[in-house]
């Protein structure tokens, strides 16, 4: 079974990889070109230097903080898949995806990092990616829950409005298509319409995750209860934008709740694997998502380039624990006793 995984993470022969990552390489210079032709770079970086250091070690901080609460959530669905975890091997296991996520420039992304490593200690592959799904669905539905009350909230303040109005209605959708992750005839009727486009195999791996699927559904006090954890956990990491933006801004900066409408397109728009660690696309995006808030572009690049920096430093922490564990398991009589 995890061999099956691996055809699958590998998305093809080796050639095919290649021109994926070549692919992402292109586009992500593509942006950063774009982005340095409407943006002073010396500007930027004089705002990056002057960063004010209490606003972001306590945006690190809440990073951090995130991301061990992001592993208990992780951690939750695997249980309810029946792939208990114990809490230390969860929080290496979780860590180690979010530095793949980071800093591997092909389309092996983090998640699938963290069924294969579970599929390698025989734990059920099928349920441990159907947790993992389960997980990101529940996440990206607390963000846009989040921004839903966030841009229902703003939307009468007139400056405000370009923005919030689509965040609403974008939040709207997503929290309906959400629908069909609760209601088993949704999916069913879903599932058989990609079938017949050939879309979705009979059988297979995804098949049987969807099949899974339907199973933890019927957790629906578990499913309630994971979810406003995910408020929480979003919650956090919104706020980590937000102490950025304190640390480069200042008293220009916008308010938390602000932020609600800003973070949310951006997260959903960073779960397309089209350049490398969302780099160019982020900031490119900050662009036109900040200026309502009254943050010119280079302030805008500024903070979520600075985001980045956060992330990947905090990631960093999974980088050590991977190899750490492959020095374990190179080690002659040294068993892993996580």
């Amino acid at each position: 079974m995890s061999r099956e995984i691996g055809r699958e993470a590998s998305g093809g022969p080796r050639t095919k990889r290649r021109l994926l990552t070549l692919a992402k390489l292109v586009v992500t210079a593509l942006l950063v070109a774009f982005l340095l032709s409407r943006i002073s770079l010396g500007e930027a970086l004089g705002l990056l230097a002057d960063a004010r250091i209490a606003p972001l070690l306590g945006a690190l901080a809440l990073f951090t903080l995130s991301v061990v609460a992001g592993a208990w959530q992780w951690g939750r669905f695997l249980a309810g898949m029946g792939v208990p975890l114990a809490p230390r091997k969860l929080l290496e296991l979780y860590w180690v995806g979010l530095f793949f996520n980071n800093f591997m420039p092909g389309n092996v992304g983090g998640d699938v990092v963290k069924v294969l490593d579970l599929s390698r200690e025989a734990r059920d592959p099928v349920a441990s990616a159907t947790a993992t799904l389960a997980d990101r669905i529940t996440g990206l539905s607390g963000l846009a829950f989040l921004a839903l009350l966030a841009s229902a909230r703003l939307w009468p303040r007139a400056p405000l409005r370009p923005l919030a109005e689509p965040v609403m209605w974008g939040s709207a959708i997503f929290l309906l298509l959400g629908l069909l992750f609760l209601f088993d005839p949704l999916l069913r009727a879903g599932r058989k319409l990609v079938e017949k486009l050939g879309v979705l195999p009979v059988e297979g791996f995804r098949a049987r995750i969807l099949d899974q699927l339907r199973l933890l559904r019927r957790q629906r006090g578990l499913l309630l209860r994971l979810f406003a954890f995910s408020l929480l956990v979003q919650g956090l990491r919104v706020s980590v934008h937000y102490l950025l933006g304190l640390s480069l801004l200042g008293d220009q900066c916008p308010s938390l709740l602000d932020f609600f409408l800003v973070i949310p397109p951006l997260a959903f728009a960073l779960t397309l694997p089209v350049t490398v660690g969302g780099i160019g696309l982020r900031e490119g995006l900050a662009l036109p998502l900040f200026m309502p808030l009254g943050v010119h572009g280079e302030g805008a690049v500024a903070v979520e380039f600075l985001a980045y920096l956060v992330m990947l430093a905090v990631s960093l922490v999974g980088g050590l624990l991977f190899l750490l564990r492959r020095s374990r398991r190179r080690s002659p009589g040294t068993a892993d006793r996580s």
